[in-house]
């Protein structure tokens, strides 16, 4: 409904100035004006956020940034769409649902720890879990194993490649790692649930490796798993690739698998890959799907003092702990500067975000999208967004001391403290020398 936009009159029909008793054509006005207003109320009420967002949209956003954070149309299966509805309705069945909360869970049960200093494959018995987690996916994804062709690069790295039917076009790469970072096992009591039981409370599944990345890794080999079952041959070759030492820089597998699967496909000899990252999900009323488009680079740095020793009777006015600590608040005291730069990715995020979302805070999305040719509204952007710790640490270089050591006795003054302190360089400073950072 629409009301006709006119000159509201001086003086409306049946009004007196008298305010003693109403007059009957004053009621009636009055009806009608409350009358008015009811329905003005159900139209809107009629009107649903993401429609009134879309008329915003339309009006506004689209002729002033028409040519901000473009979107394809979205693809649906056609020549595989009754599989497609067939998985769709399995997916959403208890009994599916109740089978991936058991493999996840049951991968989760298996520890696969790396740590930052382990020795060689066959060295070290530590990397010998793997093997266990190898068993269990075999007996877990038994589809897989049998009509994939399985290599197997340095011990426990693994690339099953699902052959298309079509030669011509590029393989697909899906890529999640088995290892987790360790436990420090003083605190197992401190956990909701014991990190390796896979605990699941009828919502969520509990235990290391649960986000990152056994369910990524679980989420790849369960859906070829199902597809498998169902008859599904796809026209294009999919790789599956899976390292076991990402949480301990990958040298012994992430390294070995790049080198492996070069040798199989050459460069650029792939389609898209998709790994771990931010995936999918709700963000300000809208599902978004954020495709991983860099990565930070990462510089630890040791920080070492050295004191004559002696006993801790005779202690000197700093031991070495004393000054190393010195050194760390110091240091933890100035961080790097951080800022929000035109182009890069977080700042590209939030200007889809706020062309595409109904539901980012008005001033937000106005600063966000007038930054492009105002310096003032970036840096009332940067200033809006950084309240998130978050965000501020996703853009600038961030800096975390992760590792302290010193001494050996407690009478006994340290000769020797040190401490790691972790960088993870923003993308906007990656190339300069590290003194720049």
């Amino acid at each position: 409904m629409s009301v006709q936009q006119g000159k509201i009159p001086g003086e409306l029909p049946g009004l007196k100035t008298s305010r003693a008793t109403p007059s009957v054509s004053s009621r009636a006005t009055k009806a009608t004006l409350l009358t008015l207003a009811a329905l003005a109320i159900t139209f809107f009420a009629r009107i649903t956020h993401k429609q009134l967002w879309h008329r915003i949209q339309s009006k506004y956003l689209d002729t002033a940034n028409g040519d901000l954070c473009p979107q394809v149309p979205e693809l649906v299966p056609v020549k595989n769409n009754a599989l497609w509805e067939t998985l769709t309705e399995i997916y959403g069945t208890q009994a599916f649902r109740s089978r991936a909360v058991d493999w996840l869970s049951g991968a989760i049960q298996v520890p696969t720890e790396s740590y930052d200093q382990m020795d060689p494959i066959g060295i070290d018995p530590r990397w010998e879990k793997f093997a266990v987690f190898h068993d269990y996916l075999l007996k877990s994804f038994p589809l897989v194993h049998s009509t994939l062709e399985l290599t197997k690069v340095n011990t426990y790295g693994l690339i099953f490649v699902w052959k298309g039917s079509d030669v011509t076009l590029k393989p697909l790469l899906l890529a999640a790692h088995q290892d987790v970072v360790p436990v420090e096992p003083t605190t197992y009591d401190a956990w909701t649930y014991p990190p390796f039981s896979g605990h699941f409370d009828g919502d969520l599944i509990w235990g290391r490796g649960s986000a990152d990345d056994k369910s990524g890794l679980i989420g790849i080999l369960s859906a070829v798993e199902t597809m498998l079952a169902n008859g599904y041959r796809p026209a294009r070759t999919v790789v599956l690739a899976s390292g076991f030492d990402e949480e301990s820089s990958g040298t012994y597998g992430a390294k070995t698998l790049a080198s492996e699967l070069l040798e199989m496909f050459g460069e650029n000899g792939y389609a898209m890959l998709i790994d771990e990252g931010a995936g999918f999900g709700e963000q300000y009323g809208q599902v978004i799907a954020t495709p991983g488009i860099a990565e930070k680079g990462s510089v630890n740095v040791m920080i070492e003092v050295t004191t004559p020793g002696g006993h801790s009777s005779l202690p000197p006015p700093h031991t070495s702990i004393g000054l190393l600590a010195e050194f760390l608040v110091a240091i933890e005291k100035s961080p790097f500067d951080v800022h929000l730069a035109r182009g890069s990715p977080v700042y590209k995020s939030f200007q889809c975000l706020a062309r595409h979302t109904p539901d980012l805070p008005g001033s937000l999305r106005r600063d966000i999208l007038g930054a492009e040719h105002s310096d003032k509204a970036l840096r009332s952007a940067e200033k809006e967004l950084f309240r998130d710790a978050k965000i501020k640490n996703l853009v600038g270089t961030t800096q975390a001391i992760d590792l302290v050591h010193g001494g050996v006795k407690v009478n006994a003054l340290p000769e020797r403290a040190y401490a790691v302190i972790n960088h993870r360089v923003s993308v906007e400073r990656q190339g300069e020398s590290p003194n720049d950072c």
